[in-house]
């Protein structure tokens, strides 16, 4: 998969990039501001369903921003995850 994708959340464009991260975050959701624009920033090392369940988690707080608790992205991805796992969907090799 690409490194660094874009992404129009609400007529917006987000930066999605894929790069490491230090400390034991697995992905973060920066809001536009002064110094910095929209992106979130997800573990480069993850594989498999967490990182299916990162981008679902981040694009999720990209999405409602502060109208849903931490616990209820958090639970949401899980569902989400879970469901397209069991659906046997699988990231593309190309990135598409």
């Amino acid at each position: 998969m690409a490194r660094t994708h874009h992404v129009t959340i609400d007529g917006k464009r987000w930066t999605l990039k894929f790069t490491r991260l230090s400390g034991d975050a697995a992905g973060w959701t920066f809001f536009e501001n002064a110094a910095k624009p929209r992106r979130i920033l997800v573990d480069e090392r993850l594989r498999g369903g967490a990182k299916l369940e990162t981008v679902v988690h981040e694009l999720l707080h990209a999405c409602l921003g502060s109208t849903i608790s931490e616990h209820a992205v958090t639970e949401t991805a899980k569902v989400i995850r879970r469901t397209l796992v069991a659906l046997k969907f699988k990231e593309a090799k190309d990135g598409r």
